[in-house]
């Protein structure tokens, strides 16, 4: 291979070698940072889709309605994902949705039990062929008696919640 002179100019030939090796390690070099930076994001996109599919399906991040204070227990177990009933002073939650006020639920418990049986249908709606479980979680502040919370809790079973869990905070001693 033969360069003439009009091509190299007034540079000679070992310069252009040299100039022509550090222009390929520059090219070089950038395209590695390209891919280096491309990896890194699809590994923090990796990161970001696994930690929100871990959280998302914790059941240990249940939402503790406003206004209740959980009572302490020193035995607790994982809660199941199940429909949540609020008893509070403000009144009845059923999934974060006001019902009513507490002492007059007790007296007409009818929007209750239409709300409870409204949730079960959808249940029954959405896994055709399939029992209802009747699982339903019950957060009751611990200022509330425990006369008002057994009252609530024996409405339940009337729309086919039989499985019931009272939520509590775990770690107090007994």
């Amino acid at each position: 291979m033969s360069l003439n002179s009009q091509f190299l100019g007034n540079r000679t030939f070992s310069r252009h070698l040299v100039s022509r090796q550090y222009q390929q390690k520059k090219r070089k070099k950038m395209i590695i940072a390209g891919l280096m930076l491309t990896s890194m994001v699809d590994m923090f996109s990796l990161l970001v889709i696994f930690l929100l599919q871990n959280f998302s399906a914790s059941p240990e991040l249940a939402v503790v309605a406003k206004g209740v204070k959980l009572p302490v227990s020193s035995t607790s177990r994982e809660i199941k994902d199940a429909p949540v009933l609020s008893i509070s002073e403000a009144g009845i939650y059923l999934d974060q949705k006001f019902v009513g006020l507490t002492e007059e639920l007790l007296e007409q418990p009818s929007p209750l039990m239409e709300k409870l049986q409204g949730l079960r249908e959808t249940w029954q709606k959405s896994h055709p062929n399939q029992n209802f479980p009747g699982e339903i979680s019950v957060q009751a502040d611990q200022a509330i008696s425990s006369a008002v919370v057994s009252r609530v809790m024996g409405m339940l079973p009337s729309q086919a919640f039989g499985s019931i869990q009272l939520a509590v905070v775990g770690g107090g001693r007994g």
